[in-house]
C-alpha cells in the first residue's frame, strides 16, 4: 500500500513532466501523494509581445489531456493555431504527381490539431499544478546523483540537498541525467540531420494548412501560427544545416525559398535561426522499482510526423493515471507489478511509431531512382479515401480506458 503523504519526484518541467506533474496532483489519490517538480534551468515565461520560436503540432489526444487540467481554452484564446488541411508532396510542385492532400472536413472534425508555442503549454500547466494542495515546482534546481535505499529514492542535488522520494519520474529529455544515473542503457542513433527551426512571414496565406515537401536531405515543414506567419522545421544534413545557419540572412531567406518550391510564395525571415540533432533513441528499460521515464527520457523519434510530443505527452497521461488507480486500489505505486502496467501500455506504441517514421525517412532519403515509386504510393494513398481517413484518424490520437478516464 502507498503511505499516505508519498512523494513523486518529476525531473524535468517540460511540457510533458509539468502535464504528469498536474495530472497526478488533481487524480482522485491526490490526498495520498505529494507531487514536486524539479528543473535545471529557470521559470518560464509566456508573452504577448513575443512567440516561441520551439512549437509542438498537438493532436486532438493531447488537446484533451489539457482539457482534463482546465487549461485548453486559455491556451486556444491566447495563441493557438488550428491545422485544418495538411498538404504533402515530392516533386516540384505541390499538387502533380506525388502530392498528398488531407482534410479535416473528410473525417468530419473542425481540425486535425492544433500548433502551440512550449512556453504557452508549460506556463499554463505550471499554473494548475501551483494551485494544487501539497505540489511544488522548483527551478534552477539540478540532479546530481541518485540513489535507491531501503526507504526510497535518494536523489541528491548539486545545491547538498537531498530529497526523499517514494517515486522518480524522468521526464528531462534525450540527455536525460535521470536514465544516466538510473543506469538505463538506451540505443541512440543519429540521423546524421540537424532540425532548423525559425518563424517566417510568406506573401501567400497559410489558409490554416500544413505544408510538407519531402526533399533529398530530409522535410521541410511550414506550420500555420496563429498571427498568420508560419512556423519551419527543415531537416537537413548536419554540415548543411550549419551552413544555413551561419549565412546571412538573405541568403538564408534564398536557399528557403527555393526548398519551398515557392508553395507560399516570398518569404521574410522574422525570428533568429536555432537547431537541434535528431536522433532515434529508444530506453531498453520504462521502469524499475521506484523509477519510470516519460516523454524523451524513453523514446525519441524523427520529427517528419511531429508526434513526439504527442507520444510524450500520452505517456504522462497513462502514468498518471496507471499510478491514480493503483494508489486506489491500496497497491504501491512504486511497485514493478504497477510500473509494469504503464510500460505494457506505451512501449509497444512507442515502439511501432518508431519504426514506422524512421522507416518513413530511410524512404525518402533514397536515391533518386526510388522517387517514381514514392510518388507512386503517394498518389495511391491519395486516390483511396478510406485509407487517408485511417491515417487522418490516427494522427488525431487514438484512446485507452484506465480505471474509468478516457486519455490519450
Amino acid at each position: 500500500m502507498t503511505p499516505a503523504g508519498s512523494d513523486v519526484v518529476v525531473v524535468g518541467a517540460g511540457p510533458v513532466g509539468l502535464t504528469f506533474a498536474a495530472l497526478l496532483a488533481s487524480s482522485p489519490a491526490a490526498e495520498r501523494l505529494r507531487v514536486r517538480v524539479i528543473d535545471a534551468q529557470g521559470p518560464v515565461e509566456w508573452t504577448e509581445e513575443r512567440m516561441d520560436i520551439r512549437v509542438y503540432a498537438l493532436s486532438r489526444a493531447s488537446q484533451h489531456a489539457l482539457e482534463r487540467l482546465g487549461v485548453w481554452g486559455e491556451i486556444r484564446s491566447r495563441r493557438a493555431s488550428p491545422y485544418r488541411r495538411m498538404c504533402v508532396w515530392e516533386g516540384d510542385k505541390f499538387g502533380a504527381s506525388g502530392s498528398l492532400e488531407f482534410d479535416a472536413a473528410e473525417i468530419g472534425e473542425p481540425d486535425l490539431g492544433h500548433i502551440v508555442e512550449d512556453n504557452l503549454i508549460r506556463a499554463q500547466v505550471a499554473r494548475v499544478l501551483l494551485q494544487r494542495a501539497g505540489a511544488e515546482l522548483r527551478f534552477a534546481t539540478q540532479l546530481e546523483a541518485l540513489e535507491d535505499s531501503s526507504s526510497g529514492m535518494r536523489l541528491k542535488l548539486t545545491s547538498g540537498e537531498t530529497l526523499s522520494a517514494t517515486l522518480v519520474v524522468g521526464a528531462d529529455g534525450a540527455h536525460s541525467r535521470v536514465r544516466v544515473l538510473a543506469g538505463i542503457s538506451a540505443r541512440e542513433q543519429s540521423y546524421g540531420q540537424q532540425a532548423i527551426v525559425a518563424h517566417v512571414a510568406t506573401a501567400a496565406p497559410h489558409r490554416e494548412t500544413a505544408w510538407q515537401r519531402f526533399l533529398p536531405g530530409g522535410p521541410l515543414a511550414f506550420l500555420p501560427l496563429a498571427d498568420g506567419r508560419s512556423s519551419i522545421v527543415w531537416s537537413l544534413p548536419t554540415a548543411r544545416a550549419e551552413t544555413l545557419l551561419a549565412v546571412d540572412e538573405p541568403q538564408f531567406v534564398a536557399a528557403l525559398q527555393e526548398a519551398s518550391g515557392g508553395v507560399l510564395g516570398a518569404l521574410e525571415l522574422c525570428s533568429p535561426r536555432a537547431a537541434f540533432p535528431l536522433a532515434l533513441l529508444r530506453a531498453h528499460e520504462y521502469c524499475r522499482a521506484g523509477l519510470a521515464l516519460v516523454g524523451d527520457a524513453a523514446h525519441c523519434v524523427h520529427p517528419l510526423a511531429g508526434q513526439g510530443m504527442n507520444l510524450g505527452i500520452a505517456d504522462a497521461v497513462c502514468l498518471a493515471d496507471t499510478l491514480s488507480a493503483a494508489c486506489l486500489a491500496g497497491e504501491h505505486v512504486a511497485d514493478m507489478r504497477v510500473l509494469s502496467r504503464y510500460v505494457r501500455a506505451r512501449k509497444g506504441t512507442n515502439l511501432a511509431m518508431q519504426l514506422a517514421f524512421d522507416a518513413l525517412d530511410r524512404l525518402f532519403r533514397l536515391d533518386e531512382w526510388a522517387m517514381p515509386f514514392r510518388k507512386l504510393g503517394l498518389a495511391a494513398v491519395e486516390e483511396l479515401p478510406a485509407a487517408k481517413r485511417m491515417l487522418m484518424r490516427r494522427a488525431l490520437g487514438g484512446s485507452y480506458r484506465m480505471s474509468g478516464h478516457e486519455a490519450p
